[in-house]
């Protein structure tokens, strides 16, 4: 994969989460249509995808599995080789996340202005999060600024997700890779250094952020 051009969504739900309406057949499917090179898999709490990935013998996208783990203090993505751990639920963020980078993995804050949510910083402050997404396409353009002004305010590197539950909500932002990405370490290191760029890919998104600066 060429660097530059790769595209990576980061943020995936399929219906392994109760929430998620897509089968990761159709998840794959619909990556292939809008050219989408990295397809992570991040459902609520669980990596039992890894399971029906044995069974897919597509080799495009490169498929990456991450967890969405939700604390007091909101929602974070997970990812850790060679795969994130089972976490029972309730357990405190700084128990999780210290963990994850015990294991080389890093953490990601999804959408933390969601719903009027007021992020406690001292998770920043603490190196207990790695990244901050600050374009989510689920997450109102206010909020998603919210999150932009807080990821440079503390030097943080910013990421997008498209917060898919559903096929057709594939390609609506993603992140154009600096660096080759061909394995869940590549995609770590690369997050650590900052060199994963928000884009957005929907037209009737740009015209929706077209007077936000830093979104283009």
């Amino acid at each position: 994969m060429a660097a530059n051009k790769i595209l990576i969504d980061l943020h995936v739900h399929t219906d392994v989460s109760p929430c998620g309406q897509q089968s990761i057949e159709e998840c794959l499917q619909r990556a292939r249509e809008i050219g989408l090179h990295v397809l992570c898999i991040t459902d609520h709490f669980s990596t039992e995808i890894l399971s029906e990935l044995e069974d897919v013998s597509s080799p495009k996208p490169l498929v990456l599995v991450g967890m969405e783990y939700s604390t007091k203090e909101g929602d974070f993505l997970l990812f850790a080789p060679p795969k994130v751990p089972y976490f029972p639920r309730g357990l405190p963020a700084e128990e999780v996340f210290s963990e994850i980078h015990r294991l080389g993995g890093v953490v990601i804050w999804a959408h933390p202005f969601r719903w009027g949510r007021i992020p406690d910083e001292r998770l920043l402050e603490k190196g207990l999060v790695d990244a901050i997404e600050v374009l989510n396409g689920r997450t109102s353009p206010l909020e998603n600024e919210k999150a932009r002004a807080l990821a440079e305010a503390f030097g943080f590197p910013k990421v997008a997700g498209s917060d898919a539950h559903l096929a057709d909500e594939l390609g609506t932002v993603a992140n154009v890779s600096s660096s080759e990405i061909n394995s869940l370490e590549d995609l770590i290191e690369t997050l650590k250094k900052g060199r994963l760029k928000p884009k957005i890919l929907s037209k009737d998104l740009k015209r929706t952020y077209k007077t936000i600066r830093g979104y283009k």
